[in-house]
């Protein structure tokens, strides 16, 4: 017999009362000041850590494990730096975070002890992806215990002397090259890494040599290439976390698929949204009015279809195909990245939109959506493929039709206060157990 399914039931809500959004605080951020913070030679203090999810508190207890200290107080948290990184004493456990992961295995493939990586199961069907070529190559000793995933492995370092560049695919994600550049002050010795495919997510690795700069690395990136000197991380003491603009998205599905009203709190500056600052530039067209003040409604959408690129933001690949649906339609592309994310999301998005009845095809890089389709409510759980950004899409349009969506607490990865949010507005959804 199937064993029964843990799903959120969600009652369809007629008249959402208005209320207020306060974007998390941005886990790309946080976890990449996490690891500066541990190889800093000083204290470091980040604020504004409310509201930040599962994934930044993995690398956060995983670099405890390795010897970081952090006392909390009120919305900071102060990062006391190990004299140097440790041996855990158990496996590191990464949770459901593939940028954690990648960050914390390139920081002890140079250690000269053993280190066992772990996380759950959409992050044991990923693994180390690129990265773990790049550090075999190096080197490191690596040795996976089931053939039919990619977690656990144990690692052991340092690496072997580096005499040719390393040569890296940045097609797939730029997480690796994030995890070289930030590990690098680990390093014996100089390196540089040639890039080799279609860029994509470039933004996040400017953010990874923004922050490294800011710590006092002295490399260079380009299209083509990065160049990782030896250095020394010497972190500022403080350091203010922005909003996560990602997040955004379901607030405007939110308005969207409901009629409510939402105030956004902690919108960030576009240069700290990391290509999602565009959803504030199609907001008009997708149909939601976004004033000065941060207030989004409903508003007519554009007449014609939409053509959005997201090589630099695939993470919206899900609630901008869902709003596509309910307004102009159009074509997502840009985004061949987004198969390799939690599932994959290109045809996992379609999968949950077709459970409510709205038809979208896949392309090479995304997928098109006819506009102006209404929601029928599901027949069957709403599978999120283990996919916080899939289960939190569903959720908006249930809110309008009603369903059973599979992962009550699949959001709290980036947004632990997802619901008690809607439930201000006055949504009912109560996790419980049901047939396959």
């Amino acid at each position: 017999m199937p064993n029964d399914l843990e799903v959120l039931r969600i009652a369809p809500l007629d008249a959402p009362a208005a209320i207020d959004w306060r974007l998390p605080a941005s886990k790309s951020h946080a976890i990449r000041w996490l690891l500066m913070g541990a190889l800093s030679r000083a204290p470091t203090t980040l604020h504004g850590v409310d509201g930040l999810g599962e994934d930044a508190c993995s690398m956060r207890r995983v670099l405890e494990q390795l010897g970081l200290r952090v006392e909390e107080e009120d919305a900071a948290w102060t990062l006391h730096p190990p004299a140097s990184l440790r041996r855990p004493a158990s496996l590191l456990h990464l949770g459901n975070s593939g940028t954690a992961l990648r960050l914390v295995a390139a920081a002890v493939s140079h250690l000269n002890q053993p280190v066992m990586l772990d996380g759950d199961a959409s992050l044991r069907r990923r693994g180390l992806g690129d990265l773990g070529t790049v550090l075999k190559q190096q080197g490191v000793r690596m040795r996976v215990g089931d053939a039919h995933v990619r977690l656990p492995v144990d690692m052991h370092g340092p690496w072997s002397e580096v005499s040719e560049p390393l040569v890296l695919r940045r097609d797939r994600s730029s997480q690796p090259a994030s995890a070289l550049l930030l590990a690098s002050s680990l390093q014996a010795q100089d390196v540089e890494v040639r890039f080799e495919g279609q860029p994509r997510s470039s933004r996040h690795l400017a953010l990874s040599a923004e922050i490294a700069t800011t710590c006092g690395w002295k490399g260079t990136v380009s299209e083509d290439a990065m160049v990782l000197p030896r250095w020394e991380v010497k972190a500022p003491s403080d350091v203010h976390l922005p909003g996560d603009a990602s997040m955004a998205a379901f607030a405007m599905l939110w308005v969207r698929s409901t009629g409510g009203s939402v105030n956004l709190k902690r919108w960030p500056s576009p240069n700290a949204g990391l290509g999602c600052e565009l959803l504030e530039a199609l907001a008009p067209e997708l149909g939601i009015a976004w004033s000065d003040e941060g207030v989004l409604q409903t508003v007519a959408s554009a007449p014609e279809p939409l053509s959005i690129d997201l090589c630099d933001a695939n993470d919206l690949l899900p609630p901008l195909a869902a709003l596509l649906a309910l307004g102009p339609g159009g074509r997502i592309h840009g985004a061949p990245h987004a198969a390799h994310k939690e599932s994959n999301r290109i045809l996992s998005t379609i999968e949950v939109l077709q459970s409510f009845g709205i038809h979208a095809e896949p392309t090479d890089g995304g997928v098109t959506v006819e506009g102006g389709q209404s929601l029928s409510t599901p027949a069957h759980p709403v599978q999120a493929s283990e996919d916080h950004r899939l289960m939190m899409t569903a959720t908006c349009l249930a809110a309008q039709v009603g369903a059973d969506v599979v992962g009550p607490r699949l959001h709290r990865v980036a947004d632990p206060a997802f619901l008690e949010r809607l439930a201000e507005a006055g949504l009912d959804a109560q996790p419980c157990m049901v047939s396959p």
